[in-house]
């Protein structure tokens, strides 16, 4: 049974100027996320790894093989996925969508857009392979994800309501540390750690 996860979100990535949903659009990192990845590998070489655990998705990748050449990529670690507002800016989203948008805001963990997940269908597939993941390995796992990802597996340990995750920041490169009381068999301590790097 894994004692201890450190939850990582990827390095930045550009995603232009103006604010929008990325998704599951397979951004690379740019000049300052290759730069963080590379401050987290340091972070990481006094801490000795028993397993490593990565979206497939390229600017995780790319973090995580600057940290280790070791991994494991773990397609169900993917981002939230969402659909026809993929890579929209929201200004466009509001503009055709209104109610849509306003949907989402009041009802965060069933609203999906078209030929998307809700933040309910991501928490579900999301925890399911986090349980599997840490009650089969044993020691510190090093789990690099995203935003939704690390938000869903936060809110569910900490307890707190859907409406309230994003009030849970996840920067670039943020640190998450979980810690495991194994007599309890239940997450004792989630500590944030702040950005190493910006």
């Amino acid at each position: 049974m894994v004692e201890n996860v450190y939850l990582v979100r990827h390095g930045h990535i550009d995603t232009g100027s103006e604010k929008r949903y990325i998704g599951q659009t397979n951004l690379p990192l740019d000049a300052l996320g290759i730069e963080q990845a590379h401050t987290l590998s340091e972070y990481f070489q006094t801490i000795p790894l028993d397993a490593v655990f990565t979206s497939p998705l390229m600017r995780c990748v790319q973090t995580t093989q600057i940290i280790t050449p070791l991994y494991h990529t773990v397609d169900a670690l993917r981002e939230i996925n969402m659909g026809k507002w993929e890579n929209m800016p929201l200004k466009e989203i509001k503009a055709h969508d209104p109610q849509g948008f306003e949907e989402r805001g009041r009802n965060i963990e069933h609203f999906a857009p078209p030929k998307a997940e809700s933040f309910g269908t991501l928490s579900k597939r999301v925890l399911e392979t986090f349980h599997t993941l840490t009650q089969t390995y044993h020691g510190t796992v090093l789990i690099v994800a995203h935003a939704g990802v690390n938000r869903v597996i936060l809110r569910h340990i900490l307890g707190i309501p859907f409406e309230n995750i994003f009030e849970i920041e996840q920067p670039y490169a943020g640190v998450n540390v979980l810690v495991r009381n194994l007599e309890k068999k239940e997450w004792e301590e989630a500590l944030h750690v702040k950005p190493l790097c910006i």
